[in-house]
């Protein structure tokens, strides 16, 4: 059926199932191969009793296999749940719990994480593993099925069962309640997003197209599907390199990448390394970025080396993918960039607190969001998706669902939207979005820990990140390595603060609440 993602993969093998849809360091697989990968994982499933609408999950390193996985799970109408391949064992034994994971698909090289994770979670019914080599971990019931067992069914297409209002993702994002929640996705979501992009940034099926972020990162959703949907090639990048300017540089080269998107922090470290005229980067036609704020003077820096390339600042998140975008005709001479105006496939506007939208330069609101790629909400959550997906406040003829984005933002005088901050505790720390009360909650669990505030600041080059303010338990010794050891057990590497100061008492606001606007000052200051 046309209404869902994988009919992206079956009608370039149609086309051209010849030319190569993915890459992975000196490997790679053709559409047709890929296409045929992909049907034999979704019998193998279908074999172990996988039914339409179950959450499997992906608990994978990005290689070719796991881009198959993802089509494979969606071929035989199941729900992919990427699980981030770094993350802590119990983060990831909670979302096995929340969405009810019955069947993983992971790897041999993955069995220690995989031990930890199976002790803290519900007992799974199958697991699938990748490559070769034996499993030799204590699987409880489940089923263990080997990679040669998954090569031996027929790699005929399947009857599809699935619609475009399916869901197609669940994506775990940081929660405000200490736990991570998940944003369900449908195909129709990533359809809608998709055909937008590719028309906006004019895809062919010459492109090489990079993919940097993991699969459980939502900008992923247009490295792997648009790409494919005309035809081109998507050049995986290793993940010990994702943060490694000199590697980046040389894959960018040796894989003639022609469309880049990662977070505005990976793109300068890339441009630290563009040192000389040595360094061709010609290839590169397209430079496009979201997940964080873009300094201006990074992005002029970045201009000057790669002056080909078109650029493009992109905005949005996991609920209502991108939804506004500003073209960067010529290096920036402000102090913001603007995120821009609405996409087309979307309409966005600005609420002020009286809940009148936003019409003249300088007036700040909330930015809500409606149209085809917002998502249905939060997977067992009905609570909060009535808090953030709402009737649109403008009118009540009809039900016409918009997401509250939380993001306060203010019109400039050429109609454009800038980027003021937030209502709540999110904050985006190289891309990743991050909500402080979950790091707070997992902070607060260890035993020294008395009080804890968490704030983003801002280091010398302007690059944001998260410092810890404590007051540790009467009469105990707490160290920031121990308090470091206790986070990385909870949360991912990247929500784990940077800083650790302890203090006697956290100050307080006149209604007692936690003054974390003057903890912020006092760290600014003391930094000065």
């Amino acid at each position: 059926m046309s209404g869902i993602i994988p009919s992206i993969l079956e009608a370039a093998t149609a086309r051209a199932g010849d030319r190569i849809a993915v890459t992975f360091e000196d490997r790679a697989i053709s559409y047709r191969e890929l296409d045929g990968l992909a049907n034999r994982i979704a019998h193998t499933l279908l074999a172990a009793g996988t039914r339409h609408g179950d959450r499997v999950g992906v608990f994978l390193d990005k290689s070719i296999e796991s881009v198959a996985c993802l089509f494979g799970i969606m071929k035989c109408g199941a729900v992919c749940v990427p699980l981030d391949p770094t993350g802590p064992a119990e983060r990831i034994a909670y979302i096995i719990a929340d969405c009810a994971i019955r069947r993983l698909v992971t790897s041999v090289g993955k069995k220690r994480k995989l031990a930890e994770i199976l002790a803290l979670s519900p007992p799974l019914g199958t697991i699938v593993t990748v490559g070769s080599g034996a499993l030799d971990i204590d699987a409880g019931d489940a089923a263990v099925v080997p990679w040669d067992t998954v090569l031996a069914p027929s790699e005929t297409a399947l009857p599809q069962t699935a619609i475009d209002t399916d869901l197609a993702y669940i994506l775990y994002t940081s929660g405000s309640t200490g736990k991570p929640k998940g944003v369900m996705i449908t195909h129709r979501n990533v359809l809608c997003f998709v055909d937008w992009a590719c028309e906006y940034f004019g895809l062919t099926q010459d492109d090489r197209v990079s993919c940097h972020a993991p699969f459980h990162f939502d900008i992923t959703l247009f490295d792997l599907y648009a790409t494919m949907r005309r035809g081109g090639t998507v050049c995986l990048v290793p993940q010990e390199i994702s943060f490694l300017g000199v590697d980046l540089v040389r894959f960018i080269v040796d894989n003639r990448i022609t469309v880049w998107q990662s977070v505005p922090s990976v793109l300068t470290i890339i441009a630290k390394q563009i040192t000389g005229p040595g360094i061709d980067l010609g290839s590169l036609r397209t430079i496009f970025f979201s997940g964080e704020v873009f300094l201006p003077e990074a992005l002029r820096d970045l201009m000057a080396k790669i002056p080909s390339a078109r650029y493009v600042n992109i905005y949005g998140s996991t609920e209502m993918n991108d939804v506004t975008c500003f073209p960067v005709d010529t290096p920036p001479l402000g102090p913001v960039l603007p995120i821009g105006k609405s996409c087309s496939h979307m309409n966005v506007f600005a609420l002020d607190d009286d809940g009148a939208p936003v019409t003249k330069p300088g007036a700040v609101g909330e930015l809500h969001a409606r149209g085809g790629t917002l998502a249905a909400g939060y997977w067992g959550d009905p609570e909060m998706t009535a808090a953030r997906f709402i009737q649109n406040p403008l009118h009540d003829r009809f039900l016409d669902l918009v997401y509250r984005s939380g993001d306060l933002v203010e019109l400039d005088a050429d109609g454009n939207y800038l980027y003021v901050g937030r209502r709540d505790a999110q904050v985006k720390i190289r891309g990743f979005r991050i909500n402080l009360n979950e790091v707070e909650e997992a902070l607060s669990r260890h035993p020294a820990v008395e009080q804890i505030a968490v704030v983003d600041l801002e280091d010398e080059s302007r690059q944001r990140f998260l410092k810890a303010f404590v007051v540790p338990a009467a009469g105990a010794a707490l160290a920031y390595g121990d308090l470091k050891r206790h986070c990385l057990d909870k949360l991912p590497k990247y929500m784990v603060p940077e800083q650790l100061e302890l203090c006697a008492s956290l100050p307080k606001t006149s209604t007692g609440k936690i003054d974390r606007r003057q903890l912020r000052q006092a760290a600014t200051s003391a930094g000065s």
